[in-house]
């Protein structure tokens, strides 16, 4: 028996392509249950609900006149960092929230914000409120109705 020439012998053919994927036509939206865009639970309904926690103020920078603290945020269930607040604090005023620590030390380099004027004092406002329930019935007089 002579050989074909060029061919492979009978006994040694080439494996079948099973899992080339490129070989099959693939359908939009995937297929069936496990498969990628398929039917099927996915791994968010298997995995318990999302419960964040934050964790107590540290400090992580102190100047003249202000502090940096990290506030962390975990994951209850699984323990698992969500993520961090950097807060900075200038002596007397409110703290100002950044994402990132470089962020608030750039910040804290920086002057400290303006002191807001400080607001007439309850017992001031509480005269000045009658005032002016008064001056709408003085620029109406009784007899001048109309």
């Amino acid at each position: 028996m002579a050989k074909a020439p060029g061919g492979t012998p009978k006994g040694k053919t080439a494996a079948p392509a099973q899992f080339d994927m490129n070989a099959r036509d693939r359908k939009p939206g995937g297929g069936g249950k496990g498969r990628p865009g398929g039917p099927g639970r996915g791994r968010d309904e298997k995995r318990p609900p999302v419960h964040i926690i934050t964790l107590p103020a540290t400090t992580v920078d102190r100047g003249t006149g202000w502090v940096i603290q990290k506030i962390g945020k975990i994951d209850q269930n699984s323990k698992a960092a969500m993520g961090a607040e950097y807060r900075l604090v200038f002596d007397g005023h409110d703290p100002l929230s950044f994402d990132y620590l470089s962020a608030a030390r750039d910040r804290a380099k920086e002057a400290p914000p303006e002191k807001p004027e400080p607001a007439a004092a309850p017992a001031e406002e509480a005269e000045a409120a009658p005032a002016e329930d008064e001056t709408p019935a003085a620029e109406h007089p009784a007899g001048d109705e109309g």
